[in-house]
């Protein structure tokens, strides 16, 4: 074969993908999406109804906090890191130094002697007997 063949042949097979693709891409461009414009409504303008007898059961139900009956059953006494086991009925809780217990005590201090809670302004004192034979 001389090269004028081969350089057709070459030419014919490249041409053919590439018409493939520009027509792939031409559809795309005319079957572009539909943008509708949708109406977010301002944020200012919005207005929450609600009854104050709601708000003050709520209030009430967050002042009726269960009492702090929870029995230490471990804990890790550190600068940096601290935590405790406690255990209520059948439930053990594992609490870092900072997290709170069950979204409400606050754990602030561990030592060998007793392990503190916060709950708003009121503090929650544990004895560490953690190891001590009873």
């Amino acid at each position: 074969m001389d090269f004028i063949k081969i350089k057709k042949i070459i030419i014919f097979a490249l041409a053919l993908p590439a018409l493939y693709l520009i027509a792939s891409n031409m559809s795309l461009i005319f079957n572009r999406p539909d943008i509708k414009n949708i109406n977010v409504p301002n944020m200012v303008d919005i207005t929450f109804n609600s009854n104050s007898k709601e708000l003050i059961s709520n209030t009430e139900a967050m002042n009726n906090i269960p009492s702090f009956d929870y029995l230490l059953i471990g804990y890790r006494s550190g600068k940096n890191d601290s935590s405790v086991i406690l255990k209520k009925g059948n439930k053990e809780y594992v609490v870092a130094k900072g997290e709170k217990l069950e979204g409400t005590y606050e754990l602030i201090e561990v030592t060998k002697d007793e392990v503190i809670f916060r709950n708003k302004e009121k503090l929650y004192r544990i004895e560490n007997r953690v190891g001590n034979n009873l």
